[in-house]
């Protein structure tokens, strides 16, 4: 058997175990490539272009260009041409790399790349990214991670199916010199990035400088890092088990734009086994991973804080602009993102069931024996019924509005009609109200121009209702509710 029969055999069976490890599909699972115009990534175009007469998948690819050598362009040009000649849909995208963000031009350019892959792959359907990570890469990304001080995930290094980032990498059986003597055996054209010579990059010091030492010493280098980088992924899996099992036992819950634990329970955990659980839960959260240091510091805070403290520390989303942030309050450990403010212009109701209120979708909701008092509002029965169900806009009682608008301090209201009025950071304290959640309840207050101009305050979103604009038990009244337009986590 030729090498090239040899390569062919080995591609197609793991490619036809990767499939028959998917869940049914009424279709033909969709696979986009990730396309360079290197060796390695024009290998598998030509090989995935050739399965795909034979196994069960569909085939697109698309190429990133970074804008970050002067032969971008003609890149581009390759791969289009190619993938044109092989009547496979070619895509691209060009990104913007910002150099000055602090994580070096490797990892935003990784980043930006990854970024639009996904996006493109959301938008075909397609049930996985392939890229053509060898077995050399695995070697590099290993060491690369050794040197970082990285932990048991980070030497897990790469694994064939990435099931979380939705990534398949087909060639890590495969050594870098089984792809070159693919490709010269049938002659494909590909491109050379001029800056994997220029060692001042992390990996390609370790590629040009570092590995060649190494093999020379040590032959089988690439299987054995292989085999510790395997061993690791286990080591990890039986962690996340763990850390699932701890998460639960945390009493987790979902809250208001994310989660909370009993922070109790977390430090009986002791200090490793609570460490493990809040890595996987930011993990599930999709959240950043802190690293040791950061780690460090959020547990030695959490671990000593006092049950009535209120305590909030940053975190950072896998995209650069998502925010979240860790909370104490009572006893829980909650972790949520943060949305954009209410907006400072008033909101007006229309008289339907939703609204947008700048990053804010508002909801408005004819309810029996809650909410705000139709009644007081001018809304007759009539209206009511055909509001709810056929959906017409209510209409208010000549020179009256519903008005929504952000807090500004001081403001109160008589939810008890036997009690006096209570400041609405008294109310927030008697429900519990987590302190990072209060500026998301508008004010509603209720404005008349007849016969002079009023506005009064009649509710805090539905959470508190002033007792003299309160429905009875089988009168209809407006519940209010907000949720961002994007979901912070």
């Amino acid at each position: 058997m030729t090498n090239n029969s040899v390569f062919s055999t080995q591609l197609e069976g793991s490619i036809a175990s990767f499939l028959a490890a998917q869940p049914p599909q009424t279709s033909p699972i969709h696979l986009l490539l990730a396309l360079s115009g290197g060796v390695d990534s024009i290998v598998l175009l030509h090989a995935l272009s050739q399965l795909s007469a034979r196994l069960p998948f569909t085939l697109s690819a698309m190429h990133i260009h970074h804008g970050l050598s002067p032969h971008a362009d003609d890149w581009l040009s390759l791969c289009e041409r190619v993938c044109i000649e092989k009547g496979i849909p070619f895509y691209s995208d060009k990104v913007h790399v910002n150099l000055r963000s602090g994580q070096g031009v490797e990892a935003t350019a990784r980043e930006a790349r990854y970024q639009a892959l996904e996006h493109m792959r959301q938008q075909l359907g397609a049930q996985a990214i392939v890229t053509a990570h060898h077995m050399q890469d695995q070697s590099e990304t290993l060491l690369l991670q050794l040197m970082r001080g990285a932990g048991v995930k980070g030497l897990s290094a790469m694994s064939v199916w990435d099931a979380e980032r939705r990534l398949f990498r087909p060639l890590l059986q495969f050594s870098k010199a089984d792809i070159l003597q693919q490709a010269h055996d049938l002659q494909h054209q590909w491109v050379e990035d001029e800056s994997n010579t220029d060692i001042s990059f992390d990996r390609n010091f370790m590629r040009q400088t570092a590995m060649p030492v190494l093999r020379e010493r040590y032959p089988q280098l690439d299987n054995a890092l292989a085999r510790s980088a395997s061993h690791m992924a286990e080591a990890q899996s039986l962690l996340d088990s763990l850390a699932s099992q701890d998460v639960l036992a945390c009493d987790v819950r979902e809250e208001w734009l994310g989660q909370s634990v009993d922070i109790q329970r977390l430090r009986q955990l002791g200090d490793a086994r609570a460490k493990n659980m809040l890595r996987y839960w930011f993990q599930q959260l999709d959240l950043r991973m802190p690293n040791t240091e950061q780690l460090q510091n959020y547990w030695q805070q959490l671990a000593t804080v006092k049950p009535h403290r209120y305590l909030h520390l940053p975190l950072q989303g896998q995209a650069v602009q998502r925010q979240a942030y860790l909370h104490h309050y009572q006893q829980r450990l909650y972790c949520v993102g943060k949305p954009s403010a209410l907006p400072k212009t008033p909101l007006v109701w229309q008289g339907g069931k939703s609204q947008i209120w700048g990053d804010w979708q508002v909801q408005f909701k004819v309810s029996k024996g809650r909410g705000i008092a139709l009644a007081r509002l001018g809304v007759n029965p009539a209206a009511i019924t055909l509001h709810k169900r056929y959906g017409q806009g209510v209409v208010l009682s000549d020179g009256l509005e519903l008005l929504l608008l952000a807090r500004s301090g001081g403001e109160s209201l008589q939810p008890d009609g036997k009690r006096p009025r209570r400041e609405l950071k008294v109310i927030f304290q008697m429900l519990a109200i987590p302190p990072w959640q209060r500026a998301f309840y508008p004010l509603v207050n209720v404005v008349s121009s007849q016969p002079s101009h009023s506005q009064t305050l009649v509710s805090l979103a539905s959470l508190a209702i002033d007792a003299a604009w309160r429905p009875g038990r089988n009168a209809y009244g407006l519940e209010i509710s907000l949720q961002p337009l994007t979901t912070a986590l």
